[in-house]
């Protein structure tokens, strides 16, 4: 088992590279869009917006949505300790990523 594992994981890297490039990096990007936020902040600014309380109202964002990010971010953690000793080669990759994702969230 041990033989199979050492020799099946390495093989995977290539394919987890590209999942945190597709996957992470994109992700992060429409993370700074946040386009859903967006949308309905203007469907209640032309809808339901009548006084100036009402729109600082319809400004508020809301949160960063937790429960659906932090499960992505502890994979690629968990690829990163993972593949640190197998394959460094996906090393840059999540250092890029958790870059990338620490400017965003900083900023959220």
């Amino acid at each position: 088992i041990p033989k199979t594992i050492g020799v099946s994981i390495p093989m995977k890297a290539t394919f987890f590279m590209t999942y945190i490039m597709v996957d992470g990096w994109a992700g992060i990007a429409s993370e700074i869009l946040r386009l859903k936020a967006l949308v309905i902040y203007h469907l209640k600014n032309m809808f339901l917006v009548k006084t100036e309380r009402d729109r600082e109202h319809a400004m508020d964002p809301g949160s960063i949505g937790v429960p659906e990010n932090l499960p992505k971010l502890q994979l690629y953690f968990l690829l990163g300790l993972v593949y640190a000793v197998v394959s460094p080669l996906l090393l840059p990759f999540i250092i890029i990523f958790f870059g990338f994702a620490f400017l965003v969230y900083r900023h959220q």
